[in-house]
């Protein structure tokens, strides 16, 4: 009986074990807008990524995709970042943010999937906000 308990345990913490981390997402990608760095999504660049960054729209690979996301910040000094919303679309997680640089505040949206290896970068959006 004890054998089969230990075996329900185990069983009920399986898809505990296996649930994103979520939390440490949200903190690279908070660390990230909030310095301006892409080092902390490094882990998340895997495959190709949908980039849509003012100047550049398409398919890129990680490499390029990321030095893109590093560009954008180069031009655009951060100066403030807040999280506004967080959470599941199916199975895939997204992050929108607010990026302020310098006069200008940027919709910053992030679209996360999962891969053989955790979740990876699938989508990119930064846009100009109207407000």
């Amino acid at each position: 009986m004890a054998k089969l308990l230990l075996y329900l345990l185990f069983l009920g913490l399986l898809p505990v074990a296996q649930a994103p981390n979520t939390q440490q997402m949200k903190k690279d990608f908070t660390a990230a807008f909030s310095k301006g760095d892409t080092s902390p999504l490094q882990n998340y660049f895997k495959g190709f990524v949908n980039v849509n960054i003012p100047g550049n729209n398409g398919f890129f690979s990680e490499t390029k995709a990321q030095w893109l996301l590093q560009d954008f910040f180069k031009k655009n000094k951060v100066s403030g970042f807040s999280l506004k919303e967080e959470g599941f679309a199916g199975v895939n997680y997204y992050f929108i943010g607010l990026y302020h640089s310098h006069q200008t505040r940027w919709n910053i949206y992030f679209l996360f999937s999962p891969g053989n290896n955790g979740f990876q970068i699938q989508q990119i959006d930064i846009e100009e906000s109207d407000s």
